[in-house]
């Protein structure tokens, strides 16, 4: 999710999530106008361009419809959108479209997926109907619902921390097409494509022993805890170096950090970790936001990041090529896992392929930054004795 300077939502994600929440519910009911962009804008203090992105994006979801001469109008569940352009010639072939089911609004990886799923798929003249399902396990039933009736296949980036999913399930027993991304359910066997996080995670790990460090932690949040296939992976890549590189697995170096303690007094925070006189000397982090808590959590306390802590994350979002310390990263080929999912779905659903399951993993990239002191270790990267099995 995109933030601002202070760490919070952004403006427009905000809007959107509020009115969408508002809509979801039953506040705003099916047939009902919405207010103008103007009337949105006074209530959030913001700007019209801000109100059209948000409203725009619930558009592109299927919860609004704008009628050209009338205004804005909250649909129909399971209404197919009414549309102002000319109906087809006789014999025409009607519009095909498929659902894409994202996690995050603004999140970049998200973002890139979805480019991706788009230069695949209109080529072949399908059209996109998207949601987003913020985590929720609620949501992403009422999503899934929806689309299902007005498409002909689904593309749908699965909830953190779950194994299985019924509705996701129930689409594979019902025959309906689907594809899954960035991530699969490891009780139910279907197409997918994500990236290759085992070896992803065995490079950003192999990067840090070369470099000499031995105690290395791997850091991971609420939202994104080993039963996310992911995050698994990229755990177990991080085990497959240390052993293949005679270092020994140790349990206390793998972290479920979080923000704060929210109530939990179990809870580690980032605080928590750094401050500690166990704290390892370099560290993978599962993804952004939990590299930038290490980091946020390094400056704090004056931990010079590289010379104290080395850092390597997952997720090479634009920002991080531009912080004060740049941040080495793995980075994944999100456009490209969109590429791959489209096509793979097209493919399903005009019946060019049958059979198991597809499994589909694209390989990552290794980008040397600042944050692990690659620089200021050459001299032991090239006579450094540890050597893989």
């Amino acid at each position: 999710m995109q933030k601002s300077e202070d760490g919070s939502q952004s403006l427009h994600a905000q809007i959107f999530q509020e009115l969408r929440e508002r809509i979801l519910s039953g506040e705003l009911k099916a047939g009902d106008r919405f207010p103008t962009e103007l009337k949105i804008a006074q209530q959030y203090n913001s700007s019209r361009g801000t109100v059209r992105q948000a409203l725009t994006a619930l558009v592109n979801e299927g919860l609004l419809e704008r009628v050209q001469g009338s205004g804005t109008f909250v649909r129909q569940a399971n209404q197919p959108q009414r549309r102002v352009a000319p109906a087809p010639a006789t014999g025409s072939v009607a519009t095909k479209s498929i659902g894409v089911i994202l996690s995050d609004v603004n999140d970049e990886l998200n973002m890139g997926i979805l480019r991706g799923i788009e230069q695949a798929v209109k080529p072949c003249g399908y059209q996109l109907s998207f949601a987003y399902a913020e985590e929720s396990a609620q949501t992403m039933v009422l999503d899934i619902a929806r689309l299902k009736t007005n498409t002909t296949g689904l593309i749908i980036f699965p909830l953190s921390n779950v194994s299985h999913d019924d509705a996701i399930a129930n689409l594979q027993q019902e025959g309906f097409p689907f594809v899954l991304v960035d991530r699969y359910l490891s009780d139910l066997d279907s197409d997918y494509v994500t990236s290759d996080n085992v070896g992803g995670g065995y490079r950003a790990t192999e990067h840090l022993l070369i470099l000499g460090h031995r105690r290395i932690g791997f850091a991971h949040g609420s939202l994104g805890n080993l039963l996310t296939t992911s995050v698994r992976d990229r755990w177990e890549g991080y085990r497959k170096a240390l052993y293949e590189y005679h270092q020994p697995y140790d349990e206390a170096l793998i972290y479920n950090l979080c923000a704060d303690k929210k109530g939990d007094a179990a809870a580690m925070t980032f605080d928590d970790i750094i401050a500690s006189p166990d704290c390892p000397g370099a560290f993978i982090a599962v993804n952004g936001s939990t590299s930038l808590g290490l980091f946020g959590a390094a400056q704090r306390h004056g931990v010079r990041i590289p010379e104290d802590l080395a850092l390597v994350c997952f997720d090479d979002l634009q920002y991080m090529a531009h912080m004060d310390i740049p941040l080495t990263t793995i980075a994944q080929q999100s456009i490209e896992m969109g590429l791959h999912a489209g096509s793979l779905l097209v493919n399903r659903i005009e019946r060019q392929i049958s059979g198991a399951p597809r499994h589909i993993k694209l390989p990552t990239n290794l980008i040397i930054r600042q944050s692990c002191g690659a620089r200021l270790h050459i001299a032991r990267e090239s006579s450094v004795s540890i050597q893989p099995l």
